[in-house]
């Protein structure tokens, strides 16, 4: 990819977190676009909030994968099963 072509969101991706659904299934989280996804089928609290804007921000490229994956994993804390 050259350096001053942006990124598809489906491109950008993160080290994967599993996350245990209400229903029981689990899912592997591999970028800011799918947990964008989760994130909009949750309740909205100010954790949910914050990390959808992160994942939104990180899929336009004004803020690092690496941090939306942290905002991800602390509103999602209590459902995680693990990090890969």
């Amino acid at each position: 990819m050259h350096p001053n072509e942006i990124p598809k969101p489906t491109e950008i991706e993160w080290q994967p977190v599993m996350v245990t659904f209400p229903d029981g299934r689990v899912h592997k989280i591999c970028g800011p676009l799918e947990a964008f996804e989760v994130l909009s089928c949750e309740p909205e609290d100010k954790l949910y909030l914050n990390a959808k804007l992160c994942c939104r921000l990180a899929m336009e490229r004004k803020m690092s994968a690496d941090k939306a994956r942290l905002a991800f994993i602390a509103a999602t804390l209590e459902r995680m099963l693990k990090v890969v």
